[in-house]
């Protein structure tokens, strides 16, 4: 089995932090586990720390300043290049504390350590460094759904070196050999907080780059989180109405599989019964219109491939292959005939 290691930076993620370490302390073990804090404050965080500290994990202090959040690539850089000093491992994973890693099967989308670590089985041996290029992101409101978010995610095999690492890890590369190799993977992405704590990220986040009582220099600033600007100009009811209509993805396998790890938590979607009731690879289609349903199918990935033979001729994973493109291109996904979309 591959060993991964983690290396994660974070200041006062309350809401997921104890979420991220289970998470990935089940799939890799807490030892593989490096977290950088930013100078948290939070008496919750720093006892969060303290406990998964005792239980194996790295964490690291030093890196506590706003300027040490601007370089985060750098130190990450830094650790990846210690890992490969010291060796014993076969893949470095830098991530986001809201970013919790999937794999696609044959059946849909798997968060379980079989599949997870089968998939980075396949992967040894290869040089280039290795990336997804969507992400799914939460739909706040409706836990387990997500929507497909396009931008690629990136990481490492041991010893491949890199010369950058960018601060949102989309372009890392190998030292060894240019390019990158595809994957199976991808991140159920808990971007879209509930809007209270949105804001008090971005707030965090954007504190020291520019002044928040401002409006004008607000919608000016093109720099560090200038993506969470809008969320300054927008009210909850405006926050959630983005999400009202669409097409989405859902996911009862992720919410039943972080009940399973032992959380109750409204955010995550656990307090609240799904079915199926146990872990399973299955995912739903949900059309939504002014918040109403419109359908809720399974994702058939058999039938996919047999409606979609150029999928399977390339090998794609079904369920990868339509978040990717065949959503956008209106491909079928299943034998049933959908309902008329109403005008």
């Amino acid at each position: 089995m591959a060993r991964v290691r983690c290396v994660m930076m974070q200041k006062d993620e309350n809401l997921l932090l104890n979420a991220w370490f289970r998470y990935y302390g089940y799939l890799f073990g807490f030892e593989n586990l490096v977290v950088l804090d930013n100078g948290s404050r939070d008496p919750s965080v720093l006892e969060t720390l303290r406990m998964y500290e005792r239980a194996g994990a790295d964490i690291r202090h030093e890196h506590n300043r706003i300027e040490d959040f601007q370089t985060k690539g750098t130190h990450v850089r830094n650790i990846i290049a210690e890992w490969d000093l010291c060796g014993g491992y076969d893949f470095a994973l830098p991530v986001d504390c809201d970013e919790f890693l999937a794999v696609y099967t044959p059946d849909g989308l798997s968060c379980s350590r079989t599949a997870v670590h089968r998939h980075f089985d396949a992967l040894t041996g290869i040089k280039q460094a290795f990336r997804f290029r969507v992400n799914l992101m939460n739909v706040p409101g409706r836990p387990g759904c997500f929507q497909p978010n396009h931008y690629q995610k990136t990481f490492l095999a041991a010893g491949t070196g890199t010369e950058q690492v960018d601060r949102g890890f989309h372009a890392i590369t190998s030292s060894a050999e240019g390019g990158w190799t595809d994957t199976n993977f991808t991140f159920l992405h808990m971007h879209n907080k509930p809007f209270a704590d949105l804001l008090r990220h971005a707030r965090n986040k954007l504190a020291n780059s520019v002044p928040l009582d401002d409006p004008e220099a607000l919608r000016a600033h093109k720099g560090l989180g200038s993506h969470l600007i809008p969320y300054f100009f927008m009210t909850e009811q405006d926050y959630h109405e983005r999400f009202t209509s669409g097409v989405f993805l859902r996911i009862p396998g992720f919410v039943n599989h972080m009940r399973a790890l032992g959380f109750s938590d409204d955010y995550l979607g656990t307090q609240a019964p799904l079915e199926p009731s146990n872990p399973t690879d299955a995912v739903q289609i949900l059309g939504l219109k002014a918040d109403e349903f419109e359908h809720i199918v399974p994702f058939d990935g058999e039938a996919y491939r047999r409606l979609n033979p150029d999928v399977a001729a390339a090998g794609f994973a079904p369920l990868r292959h339509y978040v990717e493109y065949g959503m956008q291109e209106g491909r079928r996904f299943t034998d049933f005939q959908l309902p008329q979309t109403n005008d």
